[in-house]
């Protein structure tokens, strides 16, 4: 990489305090991914808000193959650009807006054109506030942009005015977009000063939309009359019930204003002359009702798709953005990826890759485990053995067989149900039949995250935790419940995946006994494992259940109240309970409120441990 790239890396490291690094394969941008379902959450307006400093980027990269013929000031100023609209843009309120007029009947991508061109301006607006001698560089790169754009409808000529009255040009549109431009300007100015994002919002909503929607309308009306000029063309079309459907209703407009669709067949609905226009509009106005919503149908997609084209000469180039089936545009947030240093024993390649005797290989396809580790294993099991059949018996009531029976107490029915008549005939009441039934087979996937910390080397607790796991993993195993297995400690290791079979696990949970070691990140493992646990969910529909172990306050990453805040608002999308040993006690109620739990002696953990599952399972059968 050459010297260049690397001494405005640094510079714009410096300002900004973010990683910012070059590249030659495109621009992107990433975020501290245990943050990543939180962000994702803010951004869709699913969370009110989060920890400002979750919202920064981790990391930029920029694209050095853009700039190879550029100067050094239009290279940072235009890397400038890109991080600064990454830090002020307010992400939520793209989708609000997009809500907000798609309930209006619009496109929602009409309000994000508005919205990018307002939110590119803003960014710069406040570059030039910080760094005056960035304008001149600024400005040409709009310019440059303007030179490249060519925009026939007029609320895409509304937005490109803008960005020339900010330049400081006359924009050269009609004198009708040039009346738009000048009764907003004054609160254009208002909105990219604005540093209260509830302020500017409103400001968009209540004084710039409405007149910019005006010229939304007049928009859609041109995009008819583009969709009858696109048929006159004998465009080739995927669809072909499409193109059928419009040669019919092109057909059904009087002959006359046929031949001037046909003569205007290599131009725009915009050199049509407008009283033409207006005659065009109104003959389609007159057609089928059917007719006029398969028209209206297909300019929604049509509009959806020059919006696109237009609005990403603004969008953030740091980001990937997706478009829903409606015409939302959401945002692709990224974790900003880097290697972890996890623990010896968790990386080591698994034993089938190493030299196993033949009596190895028999013990590690019947169990799992070599046959010393089978050894280890099997003490380990002795002390949770007798409780391991107990619990899968008490679970496994609560589970309803799949075949159907005859119960229950019902007032009419076929059969009499013999255990019901020495209660219902004195009382009179008559629930005396059974019926046909076939119970409805309850659904969990649990989530398990276990404290590998250095504190946890202390009085057995590393011990005590891999016989609760053993014991929750035995039971789970034999009731058929999907679960993940994950630990942490500064990062975050999986041991099992939800598909994967529990017996090659098995190996790992014993590794555990010689692994503990290195600080307790709490936050990184809830996030990691919500973002496992809503994945496997919502591919399988189940419910989807959390528990975390600890034994101590965290050392590394989110605390304090911004740690509760995070784990209140990640309660939102699933149970997530605690459970914490010695001095964590006070920690957990502190953090986790209601769903953590306390246990004072270490020997008590597989109890407590079975107790949690219990209970998450008695409430998913009186939820169902």
């Amino acid at each position: 990489m050459k010297e260049r790239w690397k001494v405005i890396s640094k510079l714009l490291e410096d300002e900004f305090d973010i990683e910012v690094q070059p590249s030659y394969e495109g621009w992107g941008a990433g975020w501290d991914p245990k943050y990543l379902p939180m962000i994702e959450m803010w951004a869709r307006g699913e969370v009110d808000d989060i920890p400002p400093g979750i919202k920064r980027p981790r990391g930029v990269v920029f694209n050095v193959v853009e700039f190879l013929r550029k100067t050094d000031d239009w290279t940072v100023n235009s890397v400038r650009h890109e991080i600064s609209y990454l830090l002020t843009t307010h992400f939520p309120h793209w989708r609000l807006g997009q809500r907000e007029v798609f309930r209006a009947g619009y496109v929602p991508t009409s309000f994000v054109v508005l919205l990018s061109v307002l939110e590119t301006l803003k960014a710069d607006e406040r570059l030039v506030e910080d760094i005056p001698s960035s304008v001149f560089s600024l400005k040409a790169r709009l310019k440059e942009l303007l030179s490249n754009i060519n925009a026939n409808y007029p609320h895409h000529q509304l937005a490109l005015g803008l960005v020339y009255r900010w330049i400081g040009e006359e924009p050269p549109f009609s004198q009708e977009i040039k009346h738009y431009i000048t009764s907003m300007e004054k609160s254009f100015y208002e909105y990219i000063r604005e540093k209260d994002h509830q302020t500017a919002y409103d400001i968009v909503m209540e004084d710039l939309w409405p007149k910019f929607r005006v010229l939304v309308d007049e928009a859609k009306e041109l995009n008819y009359i583009d969709l009858l000029i696109d048929e006159a063309k004998g465009k080739k079309r995927d669809d072909a019930h499409r193109g059928r459907i419009m040669t019919d209703i092109l057909k059904k407009l009087p002959e006359k204003y046929q031949e001037v669709v046909r003569e205007y067949k290599d131009k725009n609905s915009t050199d049509i002359p407008e009283t033409e226009r207006k005659q065009i509009l109104k003959a389609l106005s007159s057609m089928q009702d059917w007719m006029k919503d398969y028209v209206k149908q297909m300019s929604y997609l049509d509009m959806l798709e020059r919006d696109i084209n237009f609005l990403q000469n603004f969008l953030p180039k740091t980001l990937e953005v997706d478009i829903e089936h409606r015409g939302f545009l959401t945002f692709l947030f990224k974790g900003w990826e880097e290697e972890g240093s996890a623990s010896n024993a968790l990386k080591k390649q698994e034993l089938q890759d190493q030299e196993l005797s033949d009596t190895d290989r028999k013990y590690k396809k019947e169990h799992g485990l070599t046959e010393d580790e089978f050894k280890k294993y099997r003490l380990l099991m002795k002390s949770i053995l007798p409780y391991v059949e107990h619990f899968k018996r008490k679970f496994d009531n609560l589970l309803p067989q799949e075949e159907e029976s005859w119960g229950g107490g019902y007032f009419s029915g076929k059969r009499l149900n013999f255990k019901k008549l020495p209660t219902e005939v004195p009382i009179k009441r008559g629930r005396i039949y059974t019926r046909r039934e076939i119970p409805e087979r309850k659904e969990l996937a649990f989530e398990l995250l276990i404290d590998i910390s250095t504190s946890m080397k202390k009085e057995e607790k590393i011990l005590n935790a891999v016989r609760s796991l053993l014991l929750v993993s035995e039971v789970l195993d034999k009731l058929g419940m999907p679960f993940s297995i994950k630990v942490f400690n500064d990062n975050v290791y999986e041991l099992k995946g939800f598909e994967e079979d529990y017996r090659t696990s098995k190996a790992k949970i014993m590794e555990l006994l010689s692994s503990a070691g290195g600080g307790t990140d709490l936050g990184k493992a809830v996030s990691i494992g919500l973002e496992s646990l809503e994945l496997y969910v919502k591919k399988t529909h189940r419910k989807g259940i959390l528990i975390l172990f600890t034994d101590g306050e965290p050392t590394r990453g989110l605390r304090g109240e911004d740690l509760k805040a995070f784990i209140l608002q990640m309660k939102q999308k699933f149970p997530i309970v605690g459970v914490g040993v010695g001095e964590a006690t006070r920690m957990v109620k502190e953090y986790f409120d209601r769903t953590g739990i306390s246990v004072e002696d270490v020997s008590k953990l597989p109890s407590a441990f079975s107790f949690v599952v219990e209970n998450q399972l008695k409430r998913l059968i009186s939820v169902n």
